[in-house]
C-alpha cells in the first residue's frame, strides 16, 4: 500500500465556503475495479480535509489487489477522528461498497457507522429545476460551478490504467490514478459553495426597499431588488410566465408578473351557501333568508364564490393568504396586491421565498 499526503495550496477553500463545511468532517471517495462488490474490489481511498482554510489530501492506493484489506484497515481508522463523512452519492454506491467489502475480510466497520453520513447528491439535488440543469451528476455540476480539472480520463477507463500500474509499477500511471480521486474530491468540496443557492430557497435574503410598482388597467408588474446573504457562484437567469430572476454575487432581481381584473374566491362548505344569479355572487344561507326564493339557487361548488375586483399575484401554496381563481377547477390561483400588503415587509418576504421556490 501507498500513502499520499498533500495540502492544495493551489486549491485553497475559499472563505464564504467553510461556514457551509461542518467541522469534523472530512469528504471521500473510493475508486474501485466495478460496479459489484461481489466481484470488484477498492484500489483507491481518498479523503479530504479542511485545516486552516487548506484543503489536506489523504490517499491510499492499492499496488496489488492483495492490499484492499490493508487501505480499508487505514481509512477506517483515520475515520476515527472526524464526525461526519462527506460524499456525491456515497448513499448509493461508495459506502455500501465499502461495507461489503469490509465484510469480505471481516473487517470492523465501526467507524463507518459511527460517522453522520452527508450526501451532498442528495442535499442538492432540489436544485436541478432552479438552476436549469439538466443533469445532477458531478461532472454536470462542476461544469455548472466551472471547476475545472486536470484529469481527463473517467473512472470506467480508469480500471484498464490500474491493472497495468498493479503489474508495471509505473510512476506516470499511479500518477493518473491518484489525479482523478484528487480532482474528484475537489470537485465535490467545491459542491459546498451550491449551498447559497440553498441558503435563498430558505429566504436568506434582504428586502430593503418595498417593490416598484408598474400598473395599467389590465396588469401589473413588481419589482423586487433583493440583497443575497451568501454571494452565489454563478450567476443566474430564470424567466417563467409568472415573472423573472436574475443574480450575481451578491445582488438579485426579482419581476413578478400579475394582473388586474375581477376574481373569484371560492368558498368551501358550498351546501352552506345560496348563488345569486343576477348578482353573480354566493352568500351564506343565514343571510340569504331574506332574499326572494325566485332569486336565489342552492350553491354549487363551481359558483360558491364571490367576485373582487383589483390586482392580483400569482400565489403559491406556501404563502396563507385568501386565494383568488379566473375559473373554478383552475390550479393557478393568485393572492390580492393591496397598498396594506406591499407596506409588510415580512409579507413580501415570505411571498418572494415562496416565488422563488416554485420556479
Amino acid at each position: 500500500m501507498i500513502t499520499i499526503t498533500d495540502t492544495c495550496n493551489h486549491h485553497p477553500c475559499p472563505p464564504a465556503w467553510q461556514h457551509q463545511i461542518p467541522p469534523e468532517s472530512v469528504i471521500f471517495d473510493i475508486e474501485t475495479t466495478g460496479f459489484s462488490p461481489k466481484s470488484a474490489f477498492i484500489y483507491l481511498v481518498g479523503a479530504l480535509t479542511l485545516k486552516n482554510g487548506s484543503w489536506q489530501l489523504t490517499q491510499w492506493l492499492a499496488e496489488s489487489p492483495k492490499d484492499e484489506p490493508e487501505i480499508l484497515s487505514a481509512f477506517s481508522s483515520f475515520l476515527s477522528g472526524f464526525r461526519y463523512l462527506i460524499h456525491f452519492n456515497g448513499e448509493a454506491f461508495d459506502l455500501p461498497f465499502l461495507k461489503k467489502r469490509c465484510e469480505k475480510y471481516k473487517l470492523p466497520c465501526g467507524h463507518l457507522d459511527k460517522v453522520q453520513s452527508i450526501d451532498l447528491y442528495r442535499m442538492y439535488r432540489p436544485l436541478k429545476k432552479f438552476l436549469g440543469l439538466s443533469s445532477m451528476n458531478l461532472k454536470s455540476l462542476e461544469n455548472f460551478l466551472e471547476y475545472s480539472r486536470e484529469d481527463e480520463l473517467d473512472g470506467q477507463k480508469l480500471i484498464a490504467v490500474y491493472h497495468e500500474f498493479s503489474r508495471a509499477k509505473s510512476p506516470d500511471l499511479r500518477r493518473l490514478l491518484l489525479l482523478h480521486n484528487h480532482d474528484d474530491l475537489l470537485g465535490t468540496a467545491a459542491l459546498f459553495s451550491l449551498s447559497a443557492y440553498l441558503e435563498l430557497l430558505e429566504g436568506a435574503f434582504r428586502l430593503h426597499t418595498a417593490p416598484s410598482v408598474q400598473a395599467n388597467q389590465d396588469s401589473l408588474m413588481l419589482t423586487f431588488n433583493i440583497s443575497l446573504r451568501t454571494p452565489i457562484p454563478q450567476p443566474i437567469s430564470i424567466s417563467r410566465e409568472e415573472g423573472s430572476f436574475t443574480a450575481s454575487s451578491s445582488a438579485a432581481v426579482l419581476q413578478v408578473h400579475g394582473i388586474c381584473g375581477a376574481l373569484k374566491h371560492f368558498f368551501d362548505d358550498y351546501r352552506s351557501y345560496y348563488y345569486l344569479p343576477l348578482e353573480d355572487t354566493a352568500i351564506h344561507k343565514s343571510v340569504a333568508a331574506y332574499v326572494d326564493k325566485e332569486h336565489r339557487t342552492p350553491a354549487k361548488a363551481s359558483n360558491c364564490y364571490c367576485r373582487k375586483d383589483g390586482y392580483f399575484l400569482p400565489g403559491f401554496a406556501d404563502v396563507q393568504t385568501p386565494k383568488f381563481y379566473r375559473n373554478y377547477g383552475d390550479s393557478l390561483f393568485y393572492l390580492e396586491c393591496t397598498k396594506t400588503f406591499l407596506e409588510d415587509f415580512t409579507k413580501l418576504h415570505t411571498y418572494v421565498t415562496a416565488f422563488l421556490r416554485n420556479m
